[in-house]
């Protein structure tokens, strides 16, 4: 489990940081008010701090002797104190501190949680430097690993590219404009027929900037740009803004693609991104793949007479079953109300057969339970191939045999192949 070593002498401060810091997972918090309280802290031998967040002027310390203590047990610390002091903070920094937060503010508080999640993430999370000299990319290296990003490196627009073929957690570069052969501009190009700006953001770096240069750069698709003469606390600044813009995007598009209730995929994914890719499986290889459409029997009666609470219990147990049928190329959606669908790829008519069959058994024997009887969970299904990757006529085939099924009472009805 990580561990925060927070020493903050300041009683109201200490009761707001720590709720911050469990709000963001950071559960196990070793509190020091002071120096000697801090040092016997790190002694213990259960103490293993991942993390330092401590308060600059303290009763026995008070110019900043914590951070020395901090750094030189090994651990990554953050200031967040109340004094400015633009020397000391200079010198903070120099030293390796992830930052130098100000207590100035109701803001300041929410900019430490923000920074608190942003660590916990950049152990996963890559950043590569391109850039001809090694002493600039070693200059970018050192900054950017004091917020435990991983660091990777490149001298040449080819080795980027290879590199990032090689490393698919990499989600940032940062490109140097003036290179020889291929500059900033060729390489940013390439990137761009390879990786979208949700997969990839390219911060472009220059000695020599100018507006044209920005333009350009912004233009061919970089999301920021930065002038060489940075400050540590800038780029790390830009790499972080950039870094939770993807993430944002990341967690729209997954709340765009995913039912808000069961978790599943949803119609939109289907005609869009699913459709593509079953269009694929027809190109990839000779695999049958097959549409199944479900309806829950009975569901409107359980909504009028039990409620909407125990409908969205009904659909979410249905879910989970239907989740746990899938394999690892199928894909599970809920169509609206109580329709789901899932695609398989399965080799005959047959097998798909069977594991509906089983699917079907399984809702029988794993009853709902609420406040009143135990509630069954139980479905018609229709089946249809898809051929030459059209989900849309299978589809169209699949609910027709669905209400065949529901007619007949057989629960299940399969086109033939």
């Amino acid at each position: 489990m990580r561990t925060t070593l927070l020493v903050e002498d300041a009683s109201f401060f200490e009761k707001a940081i720590v709720d911050r810091l469990q709000k963001v997972g950071r559960h196990q918090i070793m509190v020091a008010r002071n120096y000697e309280e801090a040092e016997k802290c790190l002694d213990m031998p259960i103490c293993d701090p991942d993390l330092a967040l401590v308060d600059l002027t303290l009763p026995d310390a008070p110019n900043g002797e914590i951070v020395d203590l901090c750094r030189d047990r090994g651990i990554p610390t953050i200031i967040f104190t109340s004094r400015f002091d633009t020397d000391i903070r200079e010198k903070a920094l120099a030293k390796g501190v992830i930052d130098y937060i100000l207590k100035d503010t109701p803001a300041s508080l929410d900019y430490v949680a923000e920074l608190l999640k942003r660590l916990s993430n950049n152990p996963k999370t890559g950043i590569l430097i391109l850039d001809d000299s090694a002493v600039g990319r070693q200059k970018i290296a050192e900054i950017t690993s004091q917020h435990l990003y991983q660091v990777f490196e490149a001298s040449t627009c080819a080795e980027a590219l290879s590199v990032l073929e090689e490393v698919p957690q990499i989600k940032l570069v940062l490109a140097d404009y003036y290179m020889p052969g291929e500059d900033g501009f060729a390489f940013l190009k390439t990137v761009r027929r390879k990786y979208s700006r949700e997969r990839l953001s390219v911060i472009g770096m220059s000695s020599r900037a100018s507006s044209e240069n920005r333009i350009r750069f912004l233009k061919y698709g970089a999301a920021d740009f930065i002038a060489k003469d940075y400050s540590p606390e800038e780029i790390l600044l830009r790499i972080s803004l950039n870094l939770d813009m993807m993430e944002r995007i990341a967690e729209l598009n997954t709340l765009a693609m995913h039912d808000a209730l069961t978790g599943v995929h949803n119609r939109h994914y289907l005609f869009g991104e699913g459709a593509k890719i079953i269009e694929s499986w027809a190109h990839r290889d000779s695999r049958a793949a097959w549409t199944a459409v479900f309806d829950l029997d009975s569901f409107k009666k359980i909504n009028d007479e039990l409620g909407h609470d125990i409908g969205d219990t009904v659909l979410l147990n249905f879910a989970r079953q239907l989740k746990a049928l899938a394999g690892p190329e199928d894909i599970i959606v809920r169509l609206g109300g109580d329709e789901f669908c899932a695609v398989f790829r399965s080799e005959t008519r047959d097998s798909v057969n069977l594991k509906l069959a089983g699917f079907m058994k399984s809702l029988n024997s794993h009853p709902i339970r609420h406040a009143g009887p135990d509630l069954l969970c139980q479905t018609s299904v229709g089946v249809a191939r898809i051929t030459d990757g059209d989900l849309l006529e299978s589809l169209r085939k699949a609910d027709k045999n669905l209400y065949s099924a529901k007619r007949s009472g057989s629960g299940l009805m399969t086109a033939a192949e």
